[in-house]
């Protein structure tokens, strides 16, 4: 070992060193990618999801409106229904 190591020199060792640095940094650029791609990926799904929600919160309350307009119908003819009833029960009464 120490023969092998007198016979590495300085830059034998800088070279491995660089060789290593240039290869984890291309390995650092590969995981990037895939990484910047998985998130993309689960934006769209994301995107996706939010869309749905949106369109979901529009039918909610597209029904809301239309259960609100339905209750105030239902009260106008119970309204009328109790006006009906008051003036019939004044009738019977006097």
């Amino acid at each position: 070992m120490k023969v092998q190591r007198e016979k590495e020199t300085r830059l034998d060792r800088i070279e491995k060193g660089l060789e290593l640095l240039l290869q984890g940094t291309s390995e650092l650029r590969e995981e990037q990618k895939r990484y910047t791609e998985e998130r993309r990926e689960s934006q769209k799904k994301i995107d996706a999801e939010i869309l749905e929600l949106r369109e979901a919160q529009k039918q909610t309350d597209a029904q809301l409106e239309k259960t609100i307009r339905n209750l105030g119908e239902i009260g106008r003819q119970l309204a009328d229904l109790g006006l009906v009833q008051g003036e019939v029960a004044e009738d019977l009464f006097y």
